[in-house]
């Protein structure tokens, strides 16, 4: 492995990820699997765990959104759910990014929604990573940085930044409830998902959450695609300062291996990243593809 390329480890992470992306493998199933779970936060807003990334949901008499649809057995269990809270059309159903487990649920919940919208690099991901072009559905509405709408009981902002989790990622903020779905780019408490070939950038991760962390208070309430546990797929403020802190002390340890002179077969063999001893891996080999994508990005 210590002379591995980035066009090598893209491929292998793409393998990986193609795994990741199909249900059934039994590998990734504890990272996948949680219980169901339809559970209200706060005015009008709410979470849906299954299996795959977090659903939120916000609901009011006039009005209804989506964020995000894991696959399509899991997005019919939680339209079912949201039916007996809201039987019309729903306004909107936002893309977080592009991987399968938020988006592979739009080809159910197409026929339920008015738009569905995503930053304009979610689609691109998609296209590009769809085996089959009959079976996957796309946002109809893009932006690029920023998408604002303003519904009777709520203001809903959608914004992107810069590369990060992917090169499409996007935070859907409740301004009234004061709660912002985050996507992917925090995995509370256990080791984030690396995705190179999506445009994954550690640096932009730190970048991305340092914006997030200044531009919201101690009273936001964040949801989370992935945590260690169901309950931990909201938090505060302080979680999303924790996912900060764990990139920096990666791309911090990786760095200072390389200047020791250590080649990435050595590293990826490390068994934790300094300062984060309980980080919990979730599938098999999690940290050593953080440190990988560490290495990558810093030793291109």
């Amino acid at each position: 492995m210590t002379g591995m390329n980035r066009k090598e480890f893209l491929k292998l992470s793409g393998i990986l990820f193609g795994g990741l992306m199909i249900p059934s493998k039994k590998t990734f199933a504890k990272y996948l699997l949680a219980e169901g779970n339809f559970r209200s936060l706060r005015e009008g807003v709410g979470i849906y765990t299954n299996r795959g990334g977090t659903i939120g949901w916000y609901v009011s008499d006039d009005a209804a959104v989506i964020i995000d649809s894991q696959f399509p057995e899991t997005a019919k269990y939680f339209m079912d759910d949201l039916r007996n809270k809201h039987n019309t059309k729903v306004d909107f159903l936002f893309n977080t990014h592009h991987h399968n487990d938020h988006t592979a649920g739009n080809v159910y919940l197409k026929d339920f929604v008015k738009d569905i919208i995503a930053q304009e690099n979610c689609v691109k991901l998609q296209k590009q990573n769809a085996k089959d072009e009959t079976i996957f559905v796309t946002a109809n509405r893009t932006f690029t940085k920023e998408w604002n709408e303003n519904l009777p009981d709520e203001k809903i902002t959608a914004w992107h930044l810069a590369p990060a989790h992917t090169s499409g990622d996007a935070i859907v903020f409740f301004e009234n409830a004061n709660i912002a779905h985050l996507g992917d780019l925090v995995f509370n408490g256990i080791y984030p998902y690396m995705d190179l070939a999506g445009g994954c950038s550690i640096s932009g991760s730190i970048k991305f959450l340092d914006v997030i962390i200044k531009k919201y208070d101690d009273e936001t309430l964040f949801i989370f695609g992935h945590a260690a546990n169901s309950e931990r797929v909201t938090g505060n403020i302080d979680d999303v300062v924790c996912m900060k802190n764990y990139m920096e002390a990666l791309l911090s340890f990786v760095s200072k291996q390389i200047k020791e002179g250590k080649q990435l077969e050595e590293i990826a063999k490390a068994g934790y990243v300094p300062g984060f001893e309980n980080q919990k891996a979730t599938w098999d080999g999690a940290l050593k593809m953080n440190l990988e994508a560490a290495y990558i990005e810093l030793h291109p």
